[in-house]
């Protein structure tokens, strides 16, 4: 699979109210009116995946958002501009290994006595691929 290319949230895992993980639709998260604001926010982040094996996690930048602030993040590294009215918040790593897509989780320390393996599949999907908890479908 060709993973390489713009890619946005489709769906999303998340907890009902039985503490029971569900995914849920973009639309179906939008349209609840207890959602947490940054988390809908999130819902038009664009994932690029690059041919050089880098992922980068965009957002749109609000308005309320001061150049100021868009300065200060940029200098500090925290950011960087994507293009105007975006901006790269996360970089992480994919590569292909033995016909599986894998991105680097970043994940550091033991589990049951051995070391975790940060690299963890990206999974292809009936419309697209499920990278973390996010089920995405290409952008273009």
């Amino acid at each position: 699979m060709n993973v390489i290319g713009k890619w946005k949230i489709a769906e999303t895992l998340t907890v009902n109210d039985d503490f029971e993980q569900i995914w849920k639709t973009v639309e179906e998260m939008a349209a609840d009116p207890d959602e947490d604001a940054f988390d809908l926010q999130m819902l038009d982040s664009l994932f690029i995946f690059g041919d050089d094996g880098t992922i980068k996690t965009v957002i749109q930048l609000t308005d309320d958002i001061s150049q100021e602030e868009i300065d200060e993040a940029i200098e500090s590294g925290e950011c960087e501009l994507y293009a105007p009215g975006q901006m790269v918040v996360e970089k992480r790593h994919w590569k292909e290994e033995n016909g599986k897509i894998l991105f680097d989780s970043e994940i550091e320390g033991e589990i049951f006595g051995e070391e975790a393996d940060p690299w963890v599949e990206i999974i292809p999907t009936e419309n697209g691929i499920q990278y973390a908890t996010f089920r995405l479908v290409r952008a273009e």
